[in-house]
């Protein structure tokens, strides 16, 4: 009988018995066939998973175990393949008789059927396993990728971290300098006012000496000022009180001369209050009344003139006649314009009189500061004590600018005082923040992962775990390399490559890279050579073991126990037949 070849069948004899075609179309002929098309595509699974495997580290004992798992089966088809020739062997071992030899091969046949289902169960295991280990991989590589994310968000943490210890640090200083000056300042105020006390203390509130100006509040008798060997009542005396009752008298703007006339021995002259013919000084603004009652000045009427030598009118008043009571002339100067330069003698010239100076009103305007004026006597001491200090004053004075700073960030200086023990820890690792300053675009570039970060530190045990395999990694990528063209460099035998622009695995020999065919094993149109002419003798084929050996008609007529050619053609035709 002819039958047309299946693919991948061996074709190296006819269909015809008696040219030697007794395994041509029968079904373990097939077998191979179909396990190296199973096989392939798992090969074709196991290649991808190498491919996505080339970052895997952390997930690469579970790979292993599944390609333990894919490996058992491929044991299993294995041992599966091995019972089918088995049974192809005890079919034709047994048959000693056409008849017996058609029975045990139609029993043969369903157990190489069944070895043949076993088998492709077996492949179907081999190809689940091959996708289990690319999910594996996967798995791999995307963890591989989150740890090393991981370790650069933690680094980037660091150098954060590094940047607020040198701005804490830098904080404290301030802090730390304002907290002095100020206990400074306030130590100096309290060792110059003492506050209210019943008595004179022989001590500061610090129980120091005593210091020149310091002053206290008597409950007693009101004020008192150090003099630096007793204490002074700032309370002024009979005559001090009578000069500010003088004062007093002019702060309203008005003051009355006493006139006289009186002959010194030159010819006569205006006597004012007692003095003869004094220069005045009046101030602007206010008003001077010169009483004319007395006698002696019946002849010699009091007249004022203006710095050109012309008679001043201006804010003159005369009431009654000289010489009698109640007599007065009355000057008002006025704030601005023609101001008198000169009183004298209306009937007998300038020689009586004398000049007159006008100055601004230096009382009211003090008197316009009193407030000020009482703040600055009450810091007395202070203010001796700036004096003493110009110079310090004359710096702070010119870095106003940083002092104002300094006050709008007091809350800030309180906070940094409250964490002084860390800005010391801060400090004593300088070193470090000058490193982290020079990376600051690191940094910047860090805090935009900020997430990330946080993730990896969730992870930190498998970045630990990465970083402690790192040699493993690192002698995976060596061992295995994925690229367009076969590597040339850092080769040891046992080297694994895809090449991607031929697609396909290879293994590096020792001295050349060498393609993983898909199929090695097994009867196929690839893997077994076909006869191109008639052969004479080792016609047939019988498998022996784990190998296949050519047989001549005389010999598979002894293998069968025929006795005759014709019998052996017999039996052979009807062997094919029963095989299919």
């Amino acid at each position: 009988m002819t039958t047309a070849a299946r693919a991948g069948q061996f074709t190296g004899a006819t269909d015809n018995a008696a040219n030697g075609g007794l395994f041509t179309d029968s079904k373990i002929d097939g077998i191979p066939d179909l396990v190296a098309a199973d096989v392939a595509s798992a090969q074709t699974s196991a290649t991808t998973a190498t491919t996505q495997a080339a970052t895997a580290t952390t997930q690469a004992t579970t790979a292993t175990t599944k390609a333990t798992e894919a490996a058992a089966s491929a044991t299993a088809a294995a041992s599966s393949a091995t019972a089918a020739a088995s049974s192809a062997t005890a079919a034709s071992g047994s048959a000693t008789t056409a008849s017996n030899a058609v029975s045990s091969v139609n029993t043969n046949a369903t157990n190489a059927a069944t070895s043949e289902t076993n088998a492709a169960t077996s492949a179907t295991n081999a190809a689940a396993s091959a996708s289990t280990a690319s999910t594996q991989a996967t798995n791999a590589t995307t963890q591989a990728n989150s740890a090393l994310s991981s370790a650069s968000a933690a680094n980037t943490s660091a150098t954060n971290a590094s940047t607020s210890a040198t701005n804490a640090s830098n904080s404290a200083s301030a802090a730390a300098t304002s907290a002095t000056n100020a206990a400074t300042s306030y130590d100096n105020f309290d060792d110059r006012y003492l506050g209210a006390k019943g008595s004179n203390p022989s001590v500061d509130n610090d129980g120091d000496a005593l210091i020149t100006g310091a002053l206290y509040f008597n409950n007693t008798s009101g004020m008192k000022a150090y003099n630096g060997s007793a204490w002074d009542d700032l309370k002024p005396t009979t005559a001090e009180q009578n000069n500010i009752n003088s004062l007093a008298g002019i702060l309203d703007g008005t003051k009355t001369y006493a006139v006289t006339v009186t002959d010194p021995g030159s010819g006569n002259v205006f006597v004012l209050d007692g003095v003869n013919a004094p220069a005045l000084t009046l101030v602007k603004g206010f008003t001077y009344t010169f009483d004319v009652s007395n006698g002696t000045v019946a002849t010699h009427p009091l007249g004022f003139k203006d710095s050109g030598g012309n008679a001043y009118t201006t804010g003159v008043t005369v009431s009654g006649t000289a010489g009698n009571a109640g007599a007065t002339v009355v000057l008002a100067i006025p704030k601005t314009g023609t101001m008198p330069a000169r009183y004298y003698c209306t009937s007998h010239g300038n020689a009586m009189g004398n000049t007159i100076t006008v100055e601004e009103n230096d009382i009211a305007t003090v008197a316009s500061i009193s407030t000020e004026i009482g703040e600055v006597a009450a810091i007395d001491s202070n203010v001796t004590t700036v004096a003493g200090n110009n110079s310090n004053v004359t710096t702070v004075a010119g870095i106003s600018g940083n002092v104002t700073s300094v006050a709008g960030v007091a809350a800030n200086v309180t906070t940094v005082a409250g964490i002084a023990s860390n800005v010391t820890t801060v400090a004593n690792n300088n070193s470090n923040v000058s490193t982290v300053g020079g990376s600051i675009s690191n940094v910047n570039t860090a805090a935009g992962s900020i997430g990330n970060i946080n993730t990896t530190a969730g992870a930190i045990s498998n970045v630990n775990t990465v970083a402690s395999n790192i040699t493993n990694v690192n002698n995976f990528a060596d061992r295995y390399r994925i690229a367009s063209s076969d590597p040339s460099s850092s080769l040891d035998e046992g080297d694994l490559a895809y090449n991607s622009t031929a697609n396909v695995l290879k293994y590096y020999n020792g001295s050349a890279w060498v393609e993983v065919a898909a199929n090695t094993k097994g009867i196929g149109n690839g893997n077994v050579a076909e006869f191109t002419t008639g052969v004479a003798d080792d016609d047939f084929l019988r498998i022996s073991g784990t190998k296949v050996e050519g047989r001549s008609a005389s010999e598979v007529l002894s293998d069968i126990g025929g006795t005759t050619a014709t019998a052996a053609t017999d039996e052979a035709t009807a062997l094919a037949i029963a095989l299919g």
